[in-house]
C-alpha cells in the first residue's frame, strides 16, 4: 500500500509544482497590494454594495480583516478547487484513464487501494498549503514594516496550515462522487457544483438574519478566516466539524467503492438494481 502510495505522489508532483507555485503569486500580488491600498478604499463600506454582500462580510479597514474577508475568502475557493480536481483524479480519473483496473490486481483490498489514494490526497492538500503558507510568510516579512498589525509571520503560516481540514473535506465529497458516477467528468460537475452551492450559499444565507441558522451546514463556516482564529489559531470544535464530515464521507467512499463495477462506466445503484433483478 505503501508503495502505491509513494508512486502516485510521484506521480502527480507536477500537479504540486503548479499549484504551489500559483498560490505563491495569488499571495504575492494579494498580500502586496495592501499597503498600496488608498485610504479611501480601506474606508470604504463593502456591505452596502449589494455585490460585495453577496461574497460575504468582506473588509479592508484592518490587515487583519483584509486578511480573513478578503484573501482567505477567495484562497478557500481556489483550494476548494484544488480539492476537487485532485479528490475526483484519483480514482475516477484513473478508472476513465485506465489504469485503475491494473492497480486492482495488486494485492490490495479496494479499501487499502482507496486509503492509499486517500494518504495521498492529504499528503497533496498539506503540501500545497505549505509552499502557500512559506509564500504568505515571506511576502508578509517583506512589507511588515509598512503595516499596522498585532500579527506575526506565525500566525499568517498558522492560519494557511490550517485550511487543510476544509481541503481534505471537498477531497472526500469529491472521492466518493467519484465511486459513484459513471466517470469522473460526472464527478467532477457535480464536486463543482458542491463547492459553489457551499460558498454562496454560506455568503447568502448570512445576508438574511432569518436564514442564518443555515450558515453552519456549510463547510466555509469553519474555515479559520475571523481575527481570533488568525491571532489564537483555528478553534477545536471547527477543525473537529471537518475532521468528522471528511471521516464520513471517506467511509462511504470504501462502501460505494467496494460495490463499484470498475471500468463499466455506470452509476453506482445501476449494479445494485441489476443485482436485485437477478
Amino acid at each position: 500500500m505503501l508503495s502505491l502510495f509513494w508512486h502516485e505522489l510521484r506521480m502527480r508532483r507536477m500537479l504540486l509544482i503548479g499549484w504551489g507555485s500559483g498560490l505563491l503569486v495569488f499571495f504575492s500580488v494579494y498580500l502586496a497590494f495592501y499597503p498600496a491600498l488608498p485610504a479611501e478604499m480601506r474606508n470604504l463600506d463593502l456591505q452596502a454594495i449589494e455585490l460585495y454582500r453577496a461574497f460575504g462580510n468582506l473588509s479592508m479597514a484592518t490587515f487583519e480583516g483584509y486578511i480573513g474577508s478578503t484573501i482567505f475568502h477567495f484562497f478557500s475557493v481556489l483550494i476548494g478547487v484544488l480539492a476537487i480536481v485532485t479528490g475526483t483524479g484519483v480514482l475516477a480519473g484513473d478508472e476513465d484513464a485506465g489504469t485503475l483496473e491494473l492497480q486492482m490486481a495488486l494485492p490490495l483490498a479496494r479499501w487499502q487501494l482507496l486509503t492509499a489514494k486517500v494518504m495521498e490526497l492529504a499528503v497533496i492538500a498539506l503540501v500545497v498549503l505549505t509552499i502557500a503558507g512559506i509564500a504568505a510568510t515571506l511576502v508578509f516579512l517583506a512589507i511588515r514594516s509598512q503595516l499596522t498589525t498585532n500579527l506575526d509571520a506565525g500566525d499568517l503560516f498558522r492560519a494557511v496550515i490550517a485550511h487543510w481540514p476544509l481541503v481534505f473535506l471537498f477531497q472526500m465529497i469529491s472521492l466518493w462522487l467519484g465511486t459513484v458516477t459513471p466517470s469522473r467528468r460526472v464527478a467532477l460537475a457535480l464536486a463543482a457544483v458542491v463547492l459553489v452551492v457551499s460558498f454562496l450559499g454560506y455568503n447568502l444565507v448570512g445576508m438574511s438574519p432569518d436564514l442564518e441558522w443555515l450558515q453552519p451546514l456549510s463547510p466555509f463556516h469553519y474555515r479559520p478566516s475571523t481575527p481570533d482564529a488568525l491571532d489564537g489559531g483555528p478553534a477545536a470544535s471547527d477543525l473537529l466539524v471537518l475532521s468528522g464530515a471528511a471521516l464520513v464521507f471517506y467511509l462511504l467512499a470504501i462502501v460505494s467503492f467496494e460495490q463499484r463495477d470498475v471500468t463499466v462506466g455506470a452509476w453506482l445503484w445501476t449494479r445494485l438494481v441489476r443485482r436485485r433483478v437477478v
